[in-house]
């Protein structure tokens, strides 16, 4: 199977994707992984690459075009709204996203342009993106799974995240029936059994609040923090230079001056200083 890497902007996350599949799910990121950095240009996939990069079979033609159109269907559903005082636009992902195929379905075609004003979910993301490979995302069985696979893997560097409960839920899409013992069996168990290959001492705590009853506010996720290098894909023909942090508090300290950061913002410094300050060290040495 490809070593694909998907790779998007946060805010993709934000949207509710516990009704798909788990073969929709495949085929979606799949898309997103090729798309990237393509800009606004039409690009074409036959139904074997995109079988390959999904990890899934194509021996039933027929089932693949009906999970190719249901996925279809939801991704027309996609969208960013954005409001002000005085406006209200709705921005869809894709401008097109076509499937075309012959009598017998032996040839399949998918088409996709990402749309001019969304572009920046798949394109210039050097800060807040979420990345990992499509080959262990494709291996992961559960929605469920996948979700808070997807939804970790935005803040792999710093190894906690904290959902309130009524975020939980949303992004989860629990079923309003469930109680905290059902979303404990049939969620948080199964989801960290199969999630604990990919995030070392994967746990979860639940959150309550100090007050008569101790209700319950929200779960508190931890593993161990991924050590990733900084994000080198083609930006210089030489190899990158070893990172060292003599300049990390001068960049915090500038950045804090500049409004981009607040004295506050404690986690995106930390993955600042993974992600970013690197890049910043390379541009320092070269111009002395």
């Amino acid at each position: 199977m490809t070593n694909e890497v998907v790779k998007y902007h946060n805010d993709l996350n934000s949207i509710n994707m516990r009704t798909w599949t788990s073969e929709e799910m495949n085929f979606f990121f799949s898309i997103i992984a090729k798309v990237r950095d393509k800009g606004t240009r039409e690009i074409k996939l036959d139904k074997f690459e995109l079988a390959e990069l999904a990890n899934y079979s194509v021996a039933n033609n027929k089932r693949f075009q009906d999970t190719i159109e249901s996925l279809g269907k939801k991704v027309a559903n996609i969208h960013y709204i954005e409001r002000t005082s005085n406006s209200f636009e709705l921005m869809n992902l894709f401008t097109r996203f076509k499937f075309e195929w012959n009598d017998d379905l032996s040839e399949m075609t998918a088409i996709v342009k990402v749309s001019e004003v969304f572009e920046y979910v798949v394109n210039r993301l050097q800060v807040e993106f979420t990345t990992y490979e499509l080959t262990e995302f494709t291996n992961i069985r559960s929605t469920y799974a996948k979700t808070m696979y997807r939804l970790l893997k935005q803040w792999r560097t710093i190894g906690k995240k904290e959902f309130k409960i009524d975020d939980f839920k949303f992004l989860l899409n629990c079923p309003k029936s469930y109680s905290t013992s059902d979303i404990d069996k049939r969620i948080l168990k199964p989801v960290i059994k199969e999630l604990s290959p990919y995030f070392k001492n994967l746990k979860v705590k639940k959150i309550k609040k100090n007050t008569r009853g101790n209700p319950l506010t929200g779960y508190l996720f931890t593993w161990k923090p991924e050590q990733t290098q900084p994000w080198v894909e083609n930006k210089y023909n030489d190899q990158p230079q070893e990172y060292a942090p003599k300049y990390e508090d001068k960049f915090t300290e500038w950045l804090i001056n500049y409004g981009v950061l607040s004295t506050h913002d404690h986690e995106l410094i930390e993955q600042f200083k993974l992600e970013v300050y690197p890049i910043y060290q390379q541009l320092a040495d070269r111009a002395t």
